[in-house]
């Protein structure tokens, strides 16, 4: 009787579609941490496919005109020292392994005791902290460079501002029949203002005439910039070991006259206007601040609790709280 009462009572297995099996799924710790990591490889496969394949198509570039005494867009065309292999190389490749560095260095010398790290164990496993780290430094930075090339990528489109070598590439004509033609600074057209035109340098690669219109901000400059400025911030709040001090001014250095030199390679082989350059790089640095500082908060302070002893030597001291930087002791 009594076996039949328990029984009756609903000592049962408990069915894997009810609630409390979901609240208790929910709140393991392994689903939590592959959710969060499938959560963030959805946002960023998101926004690098928007970016890089969706807008390029689907997005219209707007047409604009020019004046034949334009002076600015009269420049030779020359081929550029950097190409995409290099751009990629400086803002993916060299970010990581710097990061990936840092991190390993500081596990391996700087000392438990003046970290706040936080620890991650999947399966049974516990996560080495530099990998933890280095997670999320590098979604923060792999987020913040997809927002700036979805920045670039509505601002090319957006403004269509023509090239230094508009004319060199293009040599455009109009008319019905293709007769309007510019004849040097002060010729007959030098006044007029030209909207609808073909280009007619057939012997301009497709590619080379189909950027023509995409100078407007430089994306060499912003990708790069944005790059330098966010290793520079995470170099200035990780890299804050006295023993690391001149080792960080050095790479910060570095990375500083990296970027200057991308932006003097694009104004000196005509790739892209003094203004294009400047709001390129006004945009990247506002980016890397923006990822590095709001997002990942690299120099956030937070309370740590620490038990002081008083004067007097009793056996019970007490507790108190102070404010403590992410990046410094």
């Amino acid at each position: 009787m009594d076996m039949q009462i328990s029984t009756d009572r609903g000592e049962r297995e408990p069915d894997s579609t009810s609630p409390q099996v979901s609240v208790k799924m929910c709140g393991n710790p392994n689903t939590r941490l592959l959710s969060r990591l499938v959560i963030d490889f959805l946002i960023l496969l998101g926004i690098f496919g928007v970016a890089l394949v969706l807008l390029p198509q689907k997005l219209p570039t707007t047409q604009r005109g020019f004046h034949c005494s334009d002076l600015s867009l009269q420049y030779p065309y020359h081929q550029p020292w950097l190409t995409k292999v290099h751009l990629t190389i400086a803002v993916v490749v060299l970010p990581a392994s710097f990061i990936l560095v840092v991190e390993m260095v500081r596990a391996a010398f700087v000392p438990e005791s003046t970290e706040l790290k936080q620890r991650f164990v999947f399966v049974g496993a516990r996560i080495p902290s530099f990998i933890s780290e280095c997670y999320k430094t590098v979604g923060v930075y792999l987020f913040g460079l997809g927002l700036a090339l979805l920045t670039i990528r509505v601002t090319k489109h957006s403004t269509g501002r023509l090239r230094p070598y508009f004319f060199d590439v293009c040599q455009p004509t109009w008319g019905e029949e293709g007769d309007g033609k510019c004849v040097g600074a002060a010729g007959g057209n030098s006044t007029s203002y030209v909207e609808e035109f073909d280009c007619t340098d057939f012997a301009t690669p497709a590619d080379l005439v189909s950027i023509v219109r995409h100078s407007f901000p430089s994306g060499f400059v912003t990708t790069t910039v944005y790059a330098m400025a966010f290793l520079i911030f995470y170099a200035q709040a990780r890299m804050f070991a006295p023993w690391m001090r001149f080792l960080r001014a050095t790479l910060q250095l570095a990375c500083g006259s990296l970027a200057l030199g991308v932006c003097w390679e694009r104004i000196s082989t005509y790739q892209n206007h003094l203004t294009d350059v400047a709001a390129g790089a006004a945009l990247g640095g506002l980016l890397a601040f923006y990822s590095a500082v709001v997002v990942a908060g690299l120099f956030t302070e937070v309370r740590v609790k620490r038990r002081q002893w008083p004067r007097n030597e009793q056996i019970y001291g007490y507790a108190g709280y102070y404010n403590r930087a992410t990046y410094g002791y």
